[in-house]
């Protein structure tokens, strides 16, 4: 194989790697997400009298993995849904709000409230 044929073959192969990865992206994302924040739930549903430090794990892992607005609006949505699931409902919109302080994480995207619009999230 020609360097120039050998560096299109790898230009395709790259191309269908970054493509393949967008589409799964925030199917991916929502569930790291989720796993990520499930040591939270119980704290913010008033459950746990402390924030734990799986938890604050956890929301750095979040922060980490929502870089853009469009990434921080899914991982919020799916945030949203674990707290109202293990919550039954309930979310203590204060520890839900506290939890960045809490953990020392800077975190803008985490639902204080289960009417929080995580569409209004950049």
């Amino acid at each position: 194989m020609t360097p120039t044929r050998y560096s299109t073959a790898v230009a395709v192969v790259v191309i269908a790697l970054v493509a393949g990865l967008a589409a799964a992206g925030t199917s991916d994302l929502c569930g790291v997400a989720k796993t990520a924040f499930s040591d939270c739930t119980a704290y913010v549903a008033g459950g746990e009298p402390v924030v734990s430090r799986r938890c604050c794990r956890g929301l750095g892992d979040i922060r980490e993995l929502a870089v853009t607005a469009a990434q921080r609006r899914a991982v919020c949505t799916c945030i949203l849904a674990e707290m109202l699931a293990a919550g039954a409902g309930k979310i203590n919109s204060g520890r839900a709000a506290g939890l960045p302080a809490a953990c020392n994480v800077r975190v803008g995207f985490i639902p204080t409230s289960p009417k929080f619009n995580c569409f209004r999230v950049r």
